[in-house]
């Protein structure tokens, strides 16, 4: 005697992979199908296949809900197989089918990845600064002096020397002295150079990552009957 096995489903969508799977498992086209119609046809083919009124009426009405009612008749063991089939599919998620309108919750996981930067370590800074020193160095400096000297003298002149002598002239002789004159002469006498050792190392940082799991627990409404 065949029993014929009624479910609710998220979708068409999803009572279409659900009939698929029932014909892959050996059963046929003509005994699996949707049921549609408005909910007064809907009760009507539900009581005929063997339901009581209520259940039928509980159907339709998630038909009317957007749900999609699926049925399918089979014989002895086919039929419980026809029942597990359905029964997965009215809860149906990501594992057994896409749903429509669908929501998702992610699972979300870190990776660690570690990078260069560079900062200030320390270094050296280089400042010159100006000191004196007294210092003394001789010279000789030569002074001259004017001096004047009478003496006695006696001698003819010729006429024309008498003339030239008497003649008025001035004569002038200056006396130098000599004064110290200071040079400074800069030199390089040493230097400090600045430079960069670059020296590696190796470093483990260490540090948690995280990662979000998604538990799956499903919820059955009702599980589908058979008649």
């Amino acid at each position: 005697m065949s029993a014929t096995v009624i479910g609710t489903v998220e979708s068409a969508k999803v009572a279409q992979k659900a009939i698929d799977e029932l014909l892959e498992a050996g059963f046929k086209d003509q005994d699996v199908e949707i049921l549609e119609g408005d909910e007064d046809e809907i009760v009507a083919v539900i009581v005929e296949r063997g339901f009581d009124e209520d259940d039928a009426r509980g159907y339709a009405k998630a038909v009317s809900r957007g749900k999609t009612v699926l049925a399918a008749r089979a014989v002895g063991a086919k039929a419980e197989k026809a029942a597990a089939i359905i029964e997965r599919y009215e809860t149906a998620d990501e594992e057994g089918a896409e749903l429509e309108g669908e929501q998702s919750v992610s699972e979300v996981e870190e990776t660690l990845s570690v990078g260069k930067s560079k900062v200030a370590s320390g270094g050296v800074r280089v400042t010159t600064h100006v000191n004196e020193r007294p210092i003394e160095k001789s010279v000789t400096l030569r002074d001259e002096q004017v001096e004047v000297e009478r003496r006695s003298a006696d001698r003819k002149l010729k006429p024309e020397e008498a003339e030239a002598a008497f003649a008025e002239k001035t004569v002038e002789m200056l006396g130098t002295s000599e004064e110290a004159v200071v040079r400074k002469q800069a030199r390089v006498v040493g230097e400090v150079a600045l430079g960069k050792r670059v020296e590696e190392h190796e470093e483990t940082v260490k540090d948690t990552v995280r990662r979000s799991e998604v538990e799956v627990e499903k919820i059955k409404p009702g599980s589908a009957k058979k008649r």
